[in-house]
């Protein structure tokens, strides 16, 4: 996905799969197959109905695949077909593309069957995909010159060590285990604020001015700079000591912050136009998850798995399919618009994340309400990937 509403610099494209163009096609696309399969699989894990035959503890498993296989796909996706646009240079394509997606399947099969080839192995197989996003990533920030992006290398960097922490409670670190998830969690947060301030009001401002409106979204200012920072700060602090008040009081004002910041882009006005109201529904899902987790703190009423699921499901849910389905449109040439079937996507995603937060506050609805959600997300990210698919395997 592009931030720039300018298109890809010209280069000779790959003679090969079209899958292979471009970064956004094999990414985006392994990345919904892969939200669907996860979520569908899980059900039947948690009720103990299948084993996997993985070396994490299976609520540790489900929650290393959704943030370290399935949202990163989809942030790999975003980089390799946004740092071109930012800096001028060719994108990857071709074979180093297939290489680099190729070791993020293996990092995925490995991890599955990290109990028969080894956790230490399973880690290597794993880490080797982010490390080499990261050297890709890095290496075209610095060849461009293009140092607003050094934010993404440092992203990356963060998540190559929170994905390290996962790995070592697979030998029985529960606590590292926990805080890697945790701190990859609030570095995606962290990564979708920072997008998010630049993709959503350049939008929406776009789609108002074709609609002859007169009130634009709030440029970026201070309180923009004062979310970032509380958000961040509250991320760090939810991954070392998630139960201090400190923690707590961090992300409730990240969570508030985020909010007021997300009411000064306009996204009431954007009824008429799903493409553009989806982006301000996932980001209100990211405040709304920031400030559950702070209140869980403080408050023994609010289920822990809450606010972190209004994190991932709402906001990291809800994030991906608007801006995938927004770059594949404009990269594939297509008219900027939401027809009736992505606009369920955005409505199907959406219901999932509110039955899934939902579930924990009673227990007589949990398990009508968790089916209800993985119904809603499996049947979102599969259209996405039947529907979209198409778009993406072609030229």
């Amino acid at each position: 996905m592009a931030v720039k509403s300018e298109p890809i610099p010209r280069y000779k494209p790959f003679d090969g799969p079209v899958l292979f163009r471009q970064g956004f096609r094999p990414f985006f696309l392994g990345a919904g197959i892969w939200a669907f399969v996860m979520v569908a699989v899980w059900l039947p894990v948690f009720r103990g109905e299948i084993s996997i035959p993985t070396a994490f503890a299976p609520p540790a498993w489900h929650a290393h695949e959704m943030i370290f296989g399935f949202v990163i796909a989809a942030l790999a996706g975003f980089l390799l077909t946004a740092i071109p646009n930012w800096t001028g240079r060719m994108p990857l394509q071709g074979y180093p593309l297939m290489a680099l997606f190729a070791a993020w399947a293996a990092g995925r099969a490995a991890v599955c069957v990290s109990g028969l080839i080894g956790a230490g192995a399973a880690a290597v197989i794993d880490l080797l995909f982010l490390a080499a996003l990261l050297a890709v990533v890095a290496r075209e920030i610095v060849a461009g010159r293009h140092w607003r992006g050094l934010p993404f290398v440092a992203a990356l960097a963060i998540l190559f060590f929170a994905n390290a922490l996962t790995h070592a409670g697979a030998f029985g670190h529960a606590q590292a285990g926990g805080a890697g998830n945790r701190l990859g969690i609030g570095m995606m947060v962290f990564t979708i604020s920072l997008i998010g301030g630049r993709i959503i009001p350049s939008f929406t401002r776009n789609w108002l001015m074709r609609q002859g409106e007169a009130r634009m979204p709030a440029s970026f200012g201070n309180l923009d700079r004062a979310s970032l920072v509380t958000v961040a700060l509250a991320g760090a602090a939810w991954a070392a000591q998630p139960e201090n008040p400190v923690t707590g009081a961090l992300l409730i004002a990240a969570g508030l912050l985020s909010v007021i910041r997300l009411a000064r882009w306009g996204g009431e006005r954007t009824a008429k136009e799903p493409l553009v109201w989806s982006l301000h529904a996932a980001y209100l899902w990211l405040a709304v998850g920031l400030a559950l987790t702070g209140l869980g703190v403080f408050f023994a009423g609010i289920p822990p798995s809450s606010g972190p699921h209004a994190m991932t499901a709402g906001a990291m849910g809800s994030m991906t399919l608007a801006v995938m389905t927004r770059a594949i449109r404009g990269h594939t040439g297509r008219e900027l618009t939401a027809d009736a079937l992505t606009t369920v996507i955005y409505v199907l995603v959406i219901a999932a994340a509110a039955c899934r937060v939902a579930a924990p506050f009673t227990v007589e609805a949990y398990f009508p309400l968790l089916y209800a959600a993985a119904v809603c997300w499996c049947g979102a990210f599969g259209l996405f990937a039947v529907y979209y698919g198409r778009m993406l395997a072609v030229p």
